[in-house]
């Protein structure tokens, strides 16, 4: 099996199962804006938000990786728990959720079968510390 380029939970993303393409990180912080007679509204900063990663990817099933990756992929997140995410170096990135998983099957042939699936994951951090 290639080498790991994340795991999240159980399923391991590689070059044998499903390649990522691209990682993308959001960070936000929350305030609340209160009202004052006759004056504008004062923002008082009441903490960060949860972080969100965002993985894109690509898996060619005839090539590598088989037809039951994204399949795998959702049942990670119908277990309805935080996920461990460790990254391919061995980094512990904490508990996140899984939010989001969206597949598009294109290049279709025989049968329907997709020759190329791309899938988009969105997940949030699960703070294990309050």
């Amino acid at each position: 099996m290639a080498d790991v380029m994340m795991a999240l939970g159980e399923y391991r993303f590689s070059i044998d199962t499903a390649a990522l393409q691209s990682i993308s990180e959001t960070y936000a912080w929350r305030w609340a804006d209160k009202n004052l007679a006759g004056r504008k509204p004062r923002s008082q900063f009441i903490g960060g938000d949860l972080a969100t990663l965002r993985f894109e990817g690509t898996i060619y099933p005839h090539f590598r990786g088989g037809l039951g990756q994204t399949d795998k992929m959702k049942a990670e997140g119908d277990k309805g728990k935080p996920l461990r995410m460790i990254d391919g170096l061995g980094r512990d990135w904490g508990l996140w959720t899984m939010r989001t998983l969206e597949v598009n099957k294109t290049k279709l042939f025989t049968k329907g079968v997709a020759r190329k699936i791309e899938f988009t994951i969105e997940i949030k951090e699960y703070p294990d510390k309050e």
